[in-house]
């Protein structure tokens, strides 16, 4: 199964130069760094016979993108080229006829290139000179097409690419070297071996319920449970006014570094008609309440089904009443609890109904006093404003009327008292 890798490069020209300009890395299994090469939409050069050649100069091709690019809207764009390497795995080419399987391995990538690439500018190279030996393939693409278009990114993601690579090569592998292609992403019975010590959420809450099932089984009491729980390494916290329990345990994760798991015994969230909207936890059985139930019945039952001459409280002599008691103590224990329940059930009903008769109660008190207040003060007319700004007006007239009048009684008392320039007093 080949690998395929992608990667967004800022210009062209390192790529191009890295990959026709220098000499071979590993010169194991050839001395020379291009085996085989090929463009689309791209000029390239050739040797006297016609055929390309593996010799290229990478700024003669980094030139013609760069003539491509500034077709494109944005001609100073932050990623101009497309770098994707194909390295085919042993199993596809094993290097041992180099030459043929160059040309192979070249024909697969023009086609898979023509086919999904087609309308881009691109080139690609075969080369053998890495540090593993194996046969790989460098293709850059221009993310600007030779019309200026941009080249979707969507269309570099390897998950993409992936699938293309899958489907071009079942349908082709086989046609052009021979040899019949595997998809190993296929193997349906192919799983991780180390799947069954990898502790998920829910294999750890699985282990966690046998594990308290086994405990409960050996004790009749919460202090023995909780000590016995303790030993194995799990832990129980109460949460909350009502002392809710919640199991706490450190396991492996699966970087191998210990991690905290928790998990609540049992809750539910309800609206405020009552109505269950979710429920978590392991469950009731697991919470305090249900042990205790649990327990009480093991109790019961061990009565039941006690021996008579380890019975302290019966006659041995009357087997038939002896049994007959014991039936009978246990109905009435079972009846009893029954109307408990029942009882307790009709007065939680009973309290909801109460609040919300109390609710609409008080709603309807709120609404008739706001009744009563616009009845007593009614609403204010246009007619009784500009009312009360007429009496404004005509008291400040009486006022001003006033004090003339006041003024000139005592000009003249001045006037016959023989006073001059006499001052008013106000």
């Amino acid at each position: 199964m080949a690998v395929i890798k992608s990667t967004a490069c800022r210009s062209s020209y390192g790529r191009l130069t890295y990959i026709f300009n220098q000499s071979a890395h590993n010169t194991s299994k050839t001395d020379h760094r291009v085996l085989a090469c090929s463009g689309t939409n791209i000029k390239m050069l050739h040797d006297p016979s016609g055929h390309l050649s593996t010799i290229q100069s990478g700024v003669y091709l980094e030139k013609q993108f760069h003539q491509t690019l500034r077709r494109a809207y944005n001609p100073k764009r932050k990623y101009q080229t497309q770098s994707i390497i194909i390295s085919f795995s042993d199993e596809e080419f094993d290097t041992k006829n180099l030459d043929q399987q160059v040309s192979q391995a070249s024909r697969l990538v023009q086609g898979y290139v023509h086919q999904y690439f087609g309308d881009t500018q691109n080139v690609s190279c075969v080369q053998c000179d890495g540090d593993g030996g194996r046969l790989h393939v460098h293709l850059l693409i221009n993310t600007i097409k030779p019309n200026g278009k941009t080249v979707p990114t969507n269309r570099f993601s390897v998950y993409r690419m992936r699938n293309d690579w899958n489907k071009y090569s079942e349908q082709h592998f086989q046609q052009i070297t021979g040899r019949q292609w595997k998809n190993s992403f296929e193997e349906s019975d192919k799983k991780r071996r180390d799947s069954e010590n990898i502790s998920t959420r829910s294999t750890w809450e699985k282990q966690l319920k046998q594990t308290i099932d086994q405990v409960k089984q050996g004790v009749r009491n919460v202090a023995d449970f909780l000590s016995r729980l303790s030993d194995k390494g799990i832990h129980v916290k109460e949460r909350g006014k009502k002392k809710r329990w919640t199991y706490t345990q450190i396991v492996t994760g699966k970087n191998g570094k210990p991690k905290l798991k928790r998990v609540r015994a049992f809750y539910q969230r309800k609206d405020k008609q009552g109505n269950v909207l979710s429920t978590r936890g392991l469950g009731k059985a697991y919470t305090k309440q249900g042990l205790e139930d649990y327990w009480q019945e093991e109790r019961e039952k061990e009565i039941v089904f006690t021996p008579k001459h380890n019975r302290k409280d019966v006659v041995t002599d009357d087997k038939t009443d002896v049994e007959t008691n014991v039936q009978t103590e246990r109905e009435e224990l079972i009846r009893i609890k029954t109307i408990a329940q029942e009882a307790r059930a009709a007065a939680d009903h009973q309290q909801r109904r109460n609040q919300l008769n109390l609710r609409q109660l008080q709603a309807a008190e709120a609404r008739e006093q706001k009744q009563r207040s616009q009845s007593q003060t009614g609403p204010v007319t246009e007619g009784q404003r500009n009312q009360g700004r007429h009496q404004s007006i005509s008291q400040q007239r009486r006022l001003a009327t006033a004090t003339q009048r006041r003024v000139r009684e005592q000009q003249e008392r001045a006037k016959r008292n023989n006073s001059k320039d006499v001052e008013p007093d106000f």
